[in-house]
């Protein structure tokens, strides 16, 4: 009697590709194209499922793919919380991370029809995701900054209004122009390389409100380290012009830029206010404590599985945005401490 192996072999798919083909509840995860040939070719073998006793819960299976370097990983709470969210929330629900595949590393789309859903954490270009949508239906991305993605199902927060209320609390307490540091997403193909870089939504959000109060654009787009927020700083501050407040894109920057204000004898908070964004930890054990926006981190991921179990249950043809708002933190730096 013919096996799945043998269909697959036939059919040029994995076994496990081939299995859901083949089940009525699976087959969605599967592009139609593939059913159509696995279904073709167990009927010429005369392939007839075996009967099994109904699981009382079926483990559904999800491979991760991030855009991130292992380093850049390690190095930003940010995205470790965010992978904690997702293992947490996963194992809570019978969902299984079988795979985490690493962008750098190049990934054959073929390889995401093994899995029932794919969660892609960071920016890929359109035409990538479309080529793993050929293969695997269930996609979910999170904190992408792409607004054009119409085919997925996204997880992100709110960052452009977030900005531009930061923006504005920061005017209410400036004696000057408000100057902006941060940096560009980088836009991942399937194949390991960079597509493009694209401004992140801080950095446009505050270009469009420079316009609209008429104010110079000060702005440093530079790497997501601290090293490159010292850098930055000092550049803005060596260019002459007064800097009346200051907003960062994450708090890993922001200590960059305390350390370079601090070595020109300048102190957030006490000469001028400062805004983050992040509200990790440590930045409220700093001298002094970073006044940070929230951003969600676990949730972000929280919110991925359990889109991937929406997706598995109504077999749904349109694609979902979930955003997650964010929130202004206590800290020193903002608003201005009175004497």
């Amino acid at each position: 009697m013919a096996t799945i192996k043998d269909i697959a072999k036939l059919a040029q798919v994995s076994p496990g590709t081939v299995s859901r083909a083949l089940n009525v509840e699976k087959e969605s995860a599967v592009a139609p194209e593939t059913v159509e040939r696995v279904k073709k070719i167990a009927t010429q073998l005369g392939y007839r499922p075996v009967q099994h006793k109904a699981s009382t819960s079926a483990t559904i299976t999800c491979a991760l793919i991030t855009t991130l370097t292992l380093q850049q990983e390690t190095e930003d709470e940010y995205w470790h919380f965010i992978r904690k969210g997702i293992y947490e929330t996963a194992k809570s629900h019978s969902v299984t991370i079988q795979n985490i595949f690493r962008i750098q590393n190049g990934v054959d789309p073929k390889l995401v029809a093994e899995y029932d859903a794919i969660i892609v954490m960071g920016s890929m270009s359109n035409q990538s995701l479309k080529l793993f949508k050929q293969f695997n239906k269930n996609i979910v991305v999170i904190d992408d900054v792409n607004s054009d993605y119409d085919f997925v199902d996204t997880v992100g927060t709110n960052l452009y209004p977030l900005t531009r209320m930061a923006l504005d609390d920061l005017q209410a307490e400036a004696q000057g122009p408000i100057a902006f540091i941060g940096g560009n997403r980088v836009e991942m193909r399937a194949n390991g390389s960079v597509e493009r870089e694209v401004p992140d939504p801080r950095a446009i959000a505050y270009h469009d409100w420079t316009l609209i109060h008429q104010q110079p654009d000060m702005s440093e787009i530079t790497d997501w380290t601290s090293q490159a927020g010292v850098t930055a700083i000092k550049r803005l501050i060596d260019a002459g012009q007064p800097i009346g407040g200051l907003l960062v894109a994450s708090d890993p920057i922001a200590i960059g830029v305390l350390k370079g204000l601090r070595d020109r004898q300048l102190t957030p908070g006490k000469n001028l206010p400062l805004i983050s964004f992040d509200g990790i930890e440590v930045a409220s054990f700093l001298t002094p404590a970073l006044t940070s926006i929230w951003l969600p981190k676990e949730e972000l991921g929280v919110a991925a599985v359990n889109q991937v179990l929406d997706l598995l249950a109504s077999h749904r043809t349109w694609s979902a945005r979930i955003s997650i708002p964010g929130k202004l933190g206590r800290g020193d730096t903002f608003p201005i401490k009175q004497a």
